[in-house]
């Protein structure tokens, strides 16, 4: 029994079983770092309630849909029962959309502050110019028997109406102009806009049941709004010309600008889409499709805020492990080349330290920005650690090679935040490096030994 006792107090003394135990401590650590990840997103998340807020108060994403021309029409439904025959008259609305469709905008940005956090909103000031060709009714449906033509509509879709300052209305040569009213003004309709009857427009109705005659238009909409701006290509052929202030713009949707231009006072962009690039008819009927059928169609342009440190931060809490793991190992090394040893309640001391710098770093980010937070929070973590394992070896010279470590962790994780394309490749060039420079610094490490000093080379 006492050679027994004997063989596990070796065991339980040699290198081997501290690395084991190292190992099982990082796996440990696990648990703080995903409570840390979870701090990180609920942080986010009410980031993303702020924003919420104050886009309802100042205008939310903006989408620009149409103008369409919306007419009211009847047709005649057959139906069974039994033996007999009924039929039914049954009203329906046609939707035409524009020959020719030109967006001219510009917008203002500024950062709105609300408690520690930034929103970044927009003011736009867009003019749809364009025409519409005389509608057909046998397009749509040729089975119609009868169409109001006296009720025809032009109706514009907008993301967030809370967010217009100024009435908009319909504007056709030679007629007076025609404002907009509320709402789309059609039944059970779920997309936001305004609408405008055409029967003020003398000059396009004739006197008689007949339609529209061609007729061009122009809005001009002053709306503020947040986040993204986006536009519908309603028209058989539709030019979009987009100027802002802001230097940061991110082309999103289905069409990238056929132009474009970013300097730090500013962006322009232009989109020309032809109707062919999109699978959407001329003119429908809305019992067969709804209103808002260009969602995958939309374009437009994402004020991009560059400084998102939550993505930064949750970034390198994902790269925790492996610096938890280069800091232990930096320790288990000194500790191998040293008569001190250190104790796991220690080893643990060391990680929970490296776990509370994100943390830390999270915290700091949301008051100075992410690049005097990380600077803060690494040099603070760094230099107490680096103090801590001088005292536990009793050596400054020990100190100082841990503090060059961690300098070199915390230097090369900034440097891998930053580059996003390039992350894992220099995430796995550093593990590499440090697995095969481990392992050569403990070539000659006897594993098996009591002490976790190296084996001597024996004499000839």
């Amino acid at each position: 029994m006492a050679d027994v006792a004997q063989s596990l107090a070796r065991a339980a003394r040699s290198p081997a079983f501290k690395f084991l135990l190292i190992c099982f401590l990082i796996l440990l650590l696990l648990v703080p770092l995903l409570i840390v990840l979870g701090l990180v997103s609920e942080r986010e998340g009410r980031a993303g309630e702020v924003r919420g807020e104050v886009a309802r108060t100042w205008g939310g994403p903006q989408q620009v849909s149409g103008p369409f021309v919306v007419v009211p029409y009847t047709v005649r439904l057959e139906t069974r029962d039994g033996d007999k025959r009924v039929e039914q008259v049954q009203e329906r609305r046609a939707v035409f959309l524009p020959e020719e469709l030109t967006v001219k905008g510009r917008s203002t940005s500024q950062v709105l502050h609300r408690s520690i956090y930034e929103v970044n909103v927009y003011t736009a000031t867009v003019a749809l110019e364009g025409r519409f060709a005389a509608p057909d009714m046998a397009d749509v449906d040729p089975g119609a028997i009868g169409v109001r033509w006296r009720d025809a509509t032009v109706v514009l879709g907008l993301g967030d109406v809370s967010g217009l300052k100024e009435a908009a209305a319909l504007k056709i040569s030679g007629e007076q102009d025609l404002p907009f009213a509320p709402s789309l003004g059609l039944p059970a309709a779920n997309v936001n806009g305004i609408h405008v009857k055409l029967a003020g427009a003398k000059s396009i109705l004739p006197a008689d049941e007949a339609p529209p005659r061609p007729f061009p238009f122009r809005i001009d909409l002053v709306f503020s709004g947040s986040s993204t701006l986006s536009f519908a290509p309603a028209a058989r052929e539709t030019r979009v010309a987009l100027a802002s202030d802001w230097p940061h713009p991110s082309f999103s949707g289905a069409f990238l600008p056929a132009e474009r231009t970013v300097t730090d006072q500013g962006f322009t962009a232009s989109w020309r889409v032809p109707h062919l690039a999109r699978s959407v008819p001329g003119a429908w009927s809305l019992a067969e499709a709804p209103i808002d059928r260009f969602g995958p169609y939309q374009f437009g342009v994402t004020f991009y805020q560059p400084v998102e440190f939550y993505d930064l931060v949750s970034r390198a809490v994902k790269y925790g492990v492996l610096f938890l793991g280069l800091g232990f190992m930096g320790v288990f090394v000194l500790e191998l080349w040293s008569p001190r040893r250190v104790h796991p309640v220690q080893y643990l001391f060391v990680g929970l330290a490296m776990v509370f710098f994100y943390v830390l770093l999270l915290s700091l980010a949301e008051h100075t920005g992410f690049a005097a937070a990380y600077l803060a929070a690494s040099a603070a973590t760094g230099g107490m650690l680096s103090l801590y394992v001088a005292k536990a070896f009793e050596s400054a010279r020990t100190g100082l090679a841990m503090l060059a470590l961690f300098a070199a962790i915390y230097a090369f994780l900034y440097l891998i935040l930053t580059l996003e394309d390039y992350a894992l490749l220099a995430g796995a060039l550093l593990g590499f490096a440090a697995l095969t420079g481990i392992m050569f610094a403990t070539l000659k490490v006897d594993w098996s030994a009591g002490s976790a000093r190296p084996s001597a080379t024996p004499q000839a």
